[in-house]
């Protein structure tokens, strides 16, 4: 059954469905879309929406403190979230994210976004001018983006984009995504020869795809 408040429409032209971390269907619709349309969509899709929400609900890395945002990952580590008067400015300490307490209660989950973004672009730009140097590549530019669906992207014009929720995973598979798409700068398809050229930066590089295949969830979050 869908939530009406999982409605969200907007000045877009199309329909789309998303089933987010906690297994909800989510829908965005255009200003003025007839919801007997919507519902219509839904019924034509729900084998599809179906198999998202059992993968959700069988799998076993899914993070529920983290999918209901009660905790936040940061570089793999699971932060818990505290309301502090010593900081002025959202602050990581240890095991901790102290929050002003000056910020409206209503936002304060805007207001963790906003520094995830920010730390993001700063660490995953750094760790891409790392690779740039040790491989020797250079992309034509690096961008970090909002991907609904993937970890990073590298066009044929060289540009190379990441997920900025990608500063949530671990380091190892941050280098990972980014040694994947600083490959395709020589090998764009997914050949025997792309594959090689990462076995040689990265040896481990299958156990690393598979832990993150099992974290895709994570792409899920603060889509609200």
């Amino acid at each position: 059954m869908l939530d009406p408040r999982n409605i969200i429409r907007s000045k877009r032209k199309n329909l789309s469905l998303l089933v987010n971390s906690k297994g909800e269907l989510i829908v965005r619709a255009p200003i003025g879309y007839p919801d007997s349309r919507i519902f219509a969509f839904i019924k034509q899709k729900e084998i599809w929406i179906a198999k998202k929400q059992e993968q959700i609900r069988s799998n076993s890395y899914l993070n529920q403190n983290v999918a209901n945002y009660n905790t936040y990952l940061f570089l793999g580590v699971e932060l818990n979230p505290i309301i502090s008067n010593e900081v002025k400015k959202i602050t990581l300490r240890n095991n901790d994210m102290l929050i002003p307490a000056k910020y409206p209660q209503e936002k304060i989950f805007g207001k963790i976004e906003k520094h995830f973004r920010k730390v993001s672009n700063d660490i995953i730009v750094d760790r891409c001018l790392y690779y740039e140097q040790q491989l020797r590549l250079t992309p034509s530019k690096i961008v970090i983006n909002n991907n609904k669906t993937r970890w990073g992207v590298c066009t044929n014009q060289g540009l190379i984009g990441i997920n900025w929720r990608a500063v949530c995973l671990p380091p190892n598979l941050l280098d990972y995504i980014i040694v994947h798409e600083f490959c395709h700068l020589l090998e764009f398809n997914h050949t025997k020869a792309f594959w090689g050229v990462v076995n040689k930066i990265l040896p481990d590089w299958k156990a690393r795809r598979t832990h993150l295949k099992h974290l895709n969830w994570i792409l899920s979050l603060f889509r609200k």
